[in-house]
């Protein structure tokens, strides 16, 4: 079994990989196949979508706020930052500082995320 504290610092160095953008650590983080709300991917997909909202917001950072762990499941806050560089969702990439919140929960098997449920206030990201 593993323990909270374990699930939480490998979720941590998941997270810093995002915002070092070292898309191959990101990668092994993840599942061949994993399900994102719902939806089947491929552990490149996965890496795709993520790396997407980096170009979108060249300097967003995730940094985890709250995160609770229960089996398979571990539930995150998340408190995003960065600057819109591109339009994204019918606002002008005008070099705005965003923020927002972020809550996610994450299936987690043999130490690999297998499934994603999230959301994040992007109306935030849009102001």
């Amino acid at each position: 079994m593993t323990s909270r504290d374990e699930v939480v610092r490998r979720y941590q160095e998941y997270l810093d990989a995002c915002n070092r953008r070292d898309w191959d650590a990101v990668g092994a983080f993840v599942a061949d196949r994993l399900l994102v709300n719902g939806v089947e991917r491929t552990r490149d997909e996965y890496v795709a979508d993520v790396r997407r909202t980096t170009m979108i917001f060249p300097d967003y950072r995730w940094e985890l706020r709250r995160a609770v762990y229960e089996g398979e499941w571990l539930a995150v806050h998340l408190y995003d930052t960065g600057t819109r560089h591109w339009e994204f969702l019918g606002a002008d990439g005008d070099g705005s500082q965003v923020e927002t919140d972020e809550f996610d929960l994450y299936r987690i098997v043999d130490g690999l995320i297998v499934e994603v449920e999230g959301t994040a206030d992007n109306a935030r990201l849009r102001a």
